[in-house]
């Protein structure tokens, strides 16, 4: 609600205005509005997303990198694709989701040991705050026209 908040305080000082509005308002003659065009260029800032389980596995889609399996979050593990016991360290270019039988298989080697290659090389996913908001359940029916 906090964000609504923002959106009704940003259109009655003028900051903004109201596209669209949530069928109740604060007053009976203000509404809140659910979504709103900014009268002026607010500059973006770089967003990266840090290397975390949840992260890695959101980016590889809950699938293991070398058997391709779609898995649930609690059994899907980070695997160092060059092991920490040989440098290897927590960035995104060397951190790839598998499964336990998978990383158990791979072990401490490194790809060229063991001929597991991850099916994707892991990079830094680009993110874009449309996707995260596809993936945001109870979307107001008002957002539908400007998401699609």
């Amino acid at each position: 609600m906090i964000d609504a908040y923002k959106g009704f305080n940003m259109a009655y000082s003028g900051r903004a205005k109201a596209v669209e509005v949530y069928d109740h308002g604060p007053t009976s003659t203000h509404q809140f509005p659910s979504v709103i065009v900014l009268k002026s260029y607010i500059s973006k800032r770089n967003f990266s997303l840090p290397c975390t389980r949840r992260n890695v596995i959101w980016r590889d889609k809950y699938t293991c990198q070398y058997c391709l399996k779609r898995l649930r979050f609690s059994s899907l593990t980070m695997d160092h694709v060059v092991p920490k016991s040989r440098g290897g360290k927590k960035i995104w270019t060397n951190i790839t989701t598998s499964c336990i039988d998978c990383n158990n298989r791979k072990g401490s080697k490194t790809p060229e040991e063991c001929g597991m290659y991850p099916k994707t090389k892991p990079n830094m996913p680009v993110v874009r705050l449309l996707d995260i908001h596809r993936e945001i359940k109870n979307i107001p029916i008002q957002w539908e026209p400007f998401l699609n």
